[in-house]
């Protein structure tokens, strides 16, 4: 981070009124960051909460091509995945994306709650900033949220001038990625578009399949045009459509049976792929009246489609297929709100939200036994899933002192759904060799009963908080913020036990505390929160666990499930700061405990017998058991120290470092691996950064890590004629083996 011109002409004033000569005393002072987390602009030194940032710069500077890159950069914080299979956690406790129920953690983009987040953040490209707040998000934004909140926001197209970039990357993963973005005003100062288009292929997971001898490739192709509009200075509009598109393979990698993370293998013996195909249409606009209040309107309209056809059984043996077509095609969401700005005792605002969501995806299991006889069952079914929710809210801050502020929100949420999942069964003999037989019959369940498939909720969420100035560059802060996120049913590739057909909401209660303290004459800046978590109707998901069959055999399945209680509390704290006007470190260092308090008959493969009777199962206390799969310690530091080379050009090694605890594996039950990562880049620039060149070596030690694993249900073993165990183990996540890459990047 270089010492802005602005920040300069200050220090320079400041010194020249104390009749000081400017040159030679020139000040050190961190850049401003400038964030919108409580839907007002403010200093992130000002704001009394956790919230990181990574800037389009920050973006650029380690290489960061999807949002699970920001992962290795803030603390705290678990985005790990890839293509439609990603884990989302902050403090310890999150979710799979895949799981049935409403992320814990919302993402919000350009202004609007965005409910796929798979769909359309697997390439970043030309992005302004993206903010990360820790804690429940109750009243001011669309989604409530138990954990947090992720906002994205593109870039602003410039109004005055022609500008933009090209920037260009290669690795030695058979890498190539290519960014473009351009701003063309098309009414000075009023009216102007941006265009800004990714391309990128790779074989970055370095996963060969051995049984296919095929090494896995991912495909993204994305563009996006924004356009806004600011006839006079009390209005804007701003309109952005995104358009994504993903073709990946994705063969499960294994460990098990000879292998393990290091040979980076896949055994199945079918290929496996995921397509992605998501829009999305976003209106911002405000009006300032007279009197500087403000209306904001927020509309989006979203799809995305992402079918996907997989060898469930990870093993080389014709056992389980699974495909998945279609996805949410339709989501609509209306926000409105109404705002004061800037009076000395009383900031307000009010405002209503809705959300319409509608989803049809096709189901699809091809299933292979030997046991009690050579058997081939096809599983077809129809996942249709409607909601709709209405919430009207309020937040208020109310300046009590000059250095004293309290804030009071509220929020009534009022939420329904409708779920259906007709399951058809079609059984086949199964001949010697290997071909389909004569029909033995079919069979017609409904997956979600109709008890079930409908719901309805409401609930009230909001947030207190009080921050005082304790003195020009101290600020602490105490909140209370309760969350919740709404019911579902589970959705699966197979019936269900009908015990897990429908799961409550969940509500949780944070409690918080912290300081944001400028130090070193403004060269520094230290956030410190320490928070204390409680959740009721904790939505747990049961992963891979043992239960009798329609057909009675045994099956694996994942559910949602209440559990009682569980808590969570720790700490975050980052401190940045400007070393010299050449060399900027960041540090970053968070510890999260999260852990089921209250969680007695939770489904398991518990190594007993699973009962004879149809939708048999086996439950475990998990009680004091982990909540959640992320880590509980992680760690960072990043650097830049940069140097002139004549006048005209620049040179600097940057530097990032991610060390995490390890993870944990609720299917086996077992914790992973931990690992400590070292990013590094050497380049030169142009002064004026018209340019920039870069060679970089992401995970310099080739460090390998299992972050997450799932366990696979029996194989058939035809000649024999009986079920036998896989010796495989789904590794779900693990780190990309070390990459060797150049950027080259180019402004105008």
């Amino acid at each position: 981070m270089r010492i802005t011109a602005r920040k300069k002409i200050i220090a320079a004033s400041v010194l020249a009124s104390l009749g000081l000569p400017a040159v030679a005393q020139e000040a050190l002072i961190l850049e401003e960051v400038i964030v919108t987390a409580q839907k007002r602009t403010e200093s992130l030194a000002e704001t009394p909460m956790t919230v990181n940032v990574v800037t389009s710069e920050q973006i650029a500077d380690f290489g960061s091509f999807t949002i699970s890159d920001i992962n290795n950069m803030t603390t705290g914080l678990s985005i790990v995945g890839g293509g439609v299979d990603w884990d989302f956690a902050v403090r310890g406790v999150g979710a799979d994306i895949n799981a049935p129920i409403v992320p814990r953690m919302s993402f919000y983009v350009d202004g609007n709650y965005f409910q796929q987040p798979r769909g359309l953040l697997t390439g970043l490209f030309d992005i302004a900033q993206i903010e990360i707040l820790r804690g429940p998000q109750g009243t001011l934004y669309g989604q409530t949220s138990p954990i947090g909140a992720v906002t994205v926001r593109s870039n602003d197209p410039n109004l005055e001038e022609i500008d933009g970039y090209v920037r260009q990357t290669f690795n030695d993963q058979k890498g190539s990625n290519s960014q473009l973005g351009v701003s063309l005003p098309i009414i000075k100062g009023k009216l102007g578009i941006r265009i800004a288009g990714l391309y990128d292929t790779n074989e970055n997971s370095d996963i060969e399949n051995i049984t296919l001898n095929r090494d896995l490739e991912n495909e993204t192709t994305a563009y996006r045009v924004v356009a806004l509009w600011e006839p006079t200075e009390n209005f804007n509009l701003r309109l952005s459509y995104w358009n994504i598109e993903d073709e990946n393979d994705i063969d499960p990698m294994v460990e098990g049976n000879g292998f393990d993370v290091d040979d980076r293998v896949a055994v199945a013996n079918t290929a496996s792929y995921y397509k992605n195909d998501t829009e999305m249409t976003a209106l911002e606009t405000n009006y300032r009246f007279a009197n500087d209040w403000v209306a904001t309107l927020s509309i989006s309209d979203q799809e995305n489609l992402v079918p996907r056809d997989y060898d469930e059984d990870a093993s080389e043996v014709q056992a389980s297929n699974v495909f998945l077509g279609g996805g949410v095609p339709d989501i609509e969401t209306y926000e409105v709100r109404l705002s004061s700005q800037g009076n000395e005792f009383w900031d307000w605002t009010i405002g209503g939200f809705y959300m319409e969501t509608g989803s049809l995806t096709e189901v699809d299991v091809d299933t292979f036994l030997a046991e009690p006889l050579s058997l081939y069952v096809n599983t077809a079914s129809a996942a249709d899933l409607k909601s709709e929710q209405a919430a009207v809210f309020t937040h208020n801050s109310l300046h009590l002192t000059e250095n004293g502020t309290l804030t009071i929100g509220l929020r009534y949420t009022d939420y329904e759904r409708d779920s259906e999942q007709p399951f058809s069964f079609q059984y086949f003999l199964l001949l010697p060799d290997g071909t389909i037989g004569p029909s033995l019959g079919s069979e017609d369940v409904d997956g979600v009963l109709p008890e079930d498939q409908h719901g309805e909720d409401d609930a009230v969420t909001g947030t207190l908080r009080y921050q005082y100035q304790l003195t020009d560059d101290f600020m602490g802060y105490a909140a209370y913020d309760r969350g919740w996120v709404p019911g579902a049913v589970n959705i699966a590739a197979r019936p269900l036990p009908p015990a897990f057909g429908a799961f409550d909401a969940e509500t949780t209660d944070n409690f918080e505390m912290g300081f944001k303290w400028e130090v070193m004459g403004g060269r520094g800046l230290w956030n410190l929160a320490l928070y204390y978590q409680l959740y009721t109707d904790f939505m747990y998901n049961a992963e891979q666990f043992d239960y009798r069959n329609l057909d009675g055999g045994i099956s694996i399945a994942s559910a949602v499930v209440n559990v009682d209680e569980a808590e969570s509390y720790g700490f975050d704290t980052d401190f940045t700061v400007l070393l010299s006007e050449n060399w900027t470190l960041r540090t970053g260092l968070s510890y999260n405990q999260a852990e089921l308090t209250d969680a007695k008959n939770v489904p398991c493969t518990s190594g007993a017998p699973v009962g004879d009777d149809t939708w048999s199962f086996n439950t475990c206390d998990f009680s004091g058991e982990r909540a959640g799969a992320a880590p509980e310690w992680s760690a960072n530091v990043s650097t830049e120290y940069f140097n002139g080379i004549g006048s005209n050009m620049e040179w600097y090694v940057r530097g990032l470092f991610n060390a995490e605890s390890e993870y944990y594996s609720i299917s086996e039950r077992k914790d992973l691996d931990s690992y400590a990562m070292l990013d590094l880049y050497l380049g030169l620039r142009s002064a004026e950064n018209t340019w920039d060149a870069n060679l970089w070596v992401k995970n310099v030690t080739d460090e390998s890590a299992v972050l997450k694993t799932e366990t696979r249900g029996d194989l058939p073993d035809y000649d024999a004629g009986v079920q036998v165990a896989n010796p495989y183990i789904w590794i779900r996540r693990s780190l990309d083996p070390r990459t060797i890459g150049i950027t080259v990047n180019y402004n105008f």
